[in-house]
């Protein structure tokens, strides 16, 4: 992706970022608001609610294969006329799902809006990698995945309370009308160049190569992991909360909130702690996501810990985020990171619909709800080893690591089996430091 030749001025990015908050809301409200909306589609439509519950793994699936696939076809194309098209299909997808008369057209009114979030996500968080400093990309891209969020605090019980109030279709109206609302001023700030320009154009064996990348797998992997780990219990937090823990259903949305408003925390922390370190803020956040995890487990016959082990979980998944997308942004090479930030979304979509599964098994199985963030936890601690050895492997292999800033740290150098391009020999007159080196800082692997 070309990014511009001015240096971005504070106000510039301020108002970006901004910008790029609220379209990720907008997309994030339009993929969880099913959930609120679930009993009523599936009395209006005619069908069982684990049928209506089909709404959720197509959106979810649509983007696991869907992503890859836009991002192959699309990566030559002008960013403003690509982003400009998918803003215009997901109002598309929003607006059939509105007008739907029955069931499937509603289903493939989802999968449109899903074809085009699953393109729009790395677009947006890649806008914001080029309108900051290299050292505050970490916040940038934690403000771009503070809309999510924000979706979960504010977009959906407005949504559902919308649908109460008027009817579902109204909420899918509404998701509508807030996508064109912003999409002339996100179109503004991406650069109308191609996702590729012809001197890095070397075929499509190019771009696909960023998959064979090991720290591209390391990270993708990472994700998958914790959105597995987390939504091992999230999917199953009504319940959870209800006839594990002991509260009343009329608790259940204001402890939701509570959930949301420990993302909102976590992912400002999570942000700083990335511009900081990008590999120590992944090893932090997901050591914590596993800790609130097993300790919700532990505790779910204990209202007061329980609630607070609530809220840490919900602040140690949303610090997750910005951190391995920081990382991605770092490992992926310039002419592939729409595809790897493509292939991430791929990995946290499959990550939930794994964690879904698991928890219904574990569900079947018999076993007591109380286990479910215990299972869950289990699975975060597996992440937390692959982040562990990726950060011990990096600092043998670029032992300062840990004094580099995060838009330019080891990611950036060469492979270890390589000697760095800028680097002389050791009896040689020393050479500079790499931040100020310009090949060194444009050469992301």
């Amino acid at each position: 992706m070309h990014t511009s030749s001015n240096p971005p001025t504070e106000r510039g990015s301020a108002w970006a970022l901004a910008v790029l908050t609220l379209c990720s809301f907008t997309l994030g409200t339009g993929e969880i608001m099913i959930a609120g909306l679930l009993p009523d589609i599936a009395a209006d439509a005619g069908v069982s609610l684990s049928t209506a519950g089909l709404l959720v793994s197509s959106f979810a699936m649509t983007v696991v294969i869907g992503g890859p696939v836009l991002a192959l076809t699309t990566g030559r194309a002008r960013r403003r006329h690509l982003l400009l098209a998918l803003m215009i299909t997901y109002v598309l997808g929003n607006v059939v799902s509105a007008v739907a008369t029955s069931f499937w057209p509603l289903a493939i009114g989802r999968i449109i809006a899903a074809l085009a979030h699953s393109a729009l996500m790395p677009l947006f968080f890649g806008i914001a990698a080029d309108v900051v400093p290299p050292h505050k990309r970490g916040m940038a891209v934690a403000r771009v995945s503070l809309g999510f969020s924000l979706a979960m605090i504010a977009g959906l019980p407005i949504g559902t309370a919308l649908g109460q109030w008027l009817s579902w279709r109204a909420t899918f109206w509404a998701v509508a009308a807030l996508t064109l609302a912003v999409t002339v001023p996100v179109a503004a700030l991406a650069p109308n160049t191609p996702g590729i320009s012809a001197d890095e154009d070397q075929g499509r064996l190019a771009e696909l190569r960023v998959l064979g990348d090991r720290r591209v797998q390391i990270v993708t992997g990472i994700t998958a992991l914790c959105a597995a780990a987390s939504f091992t219990a999230y999917t199953y937090v009504t319940p959870l909360l209800t006839d594990a823990v002991g509260f009343s259903e009329s608790a259940v949305t204001p402890l939701l909130l509570l959930f949301g408003i420990g993302g909102t925390v976590g992912n400002l922390i999570g942000g700083r702690l990335t511009d900081r370190s990008v590999l120590g803020a992944v090893s932090v956040c997901v050591a914590t996501l596993a800790g609130s995890l097993l300790l919700l487990g532990a505790t779910t016959s204990f209202k007061t810990p329980a609630v607070g082990f609530l809220f840490l979980f919900g602040a140690a998944y949303y610090a997750v985020m910005p951190a391995v997308n920081t990382r991605l942004l770092n490992v992926a090479s310039q002419q592939a990171r729409t595809l790897a930030l493509t292939v991430q979304s791929s990995a946290f979509n499959l990550g939930t619909a794994l964690g879904g599964w698991l928890g219904g098994r574990v569900i079947a199985a018999g076993a007591p709800l109380g286990w479910l963030p215990a299972v869950g936890g289990g699975v975060a601690v597996l992440a937390l080893v692959f982040a562990l050895v990726e950060m011990a492997g990096e600092r043998r292999r670029t032992p300062v690591a840990d004094q580099e800033p995060a838009g330019e740290e080891p990611a950036d150098q060469e492979p270890a089996d390589q000697e760095p391009a800028d680097q002389e020999p050791a009896d040689q007159e020393p050479a500079r430091p790499a931040v100020e080196t310009p090949k060194a800082a444009e050469s992301t692997v």
